[in-house]
């Protein structure tokens, strides 16, 4: 999948945004934070999420991301 306007996660800025490195994200049901995020200079098309209940972290890519329909929250205290 390329970095295009045609993907979503990598064409829209405020997504990347949402995807840095230690943000925190939900879906509604779970608590996720974001251990690394898409890099399409490197060739990683995919994000990191780290499942803050079960500590699980899971590879996204940028279709299950969308899926997800996640929303950003502020980090914990």
């Amino acid at each position: 999948m390329e970095p295009t306007s045609r993907n979503p996660i990598f064409g829209h800025p405020t997504a990347a945004k949402h995807l840095a490195v230690d943000t925190y994200l939900t879906d509604g049901q779970r608590l996720l934070r974001v251990v690394s995020q898409p890099d399409a200079e490197s060739g990683m098309f995919f994000a990191s999420l780290e499942d803050c209940l079960t500590l699980e972290v899971r590879a996204y890519s940028p279709r299950e991301l969308l899926a997800l329909g996640i929303v950003r929250r502020s980090q914990p205290d």
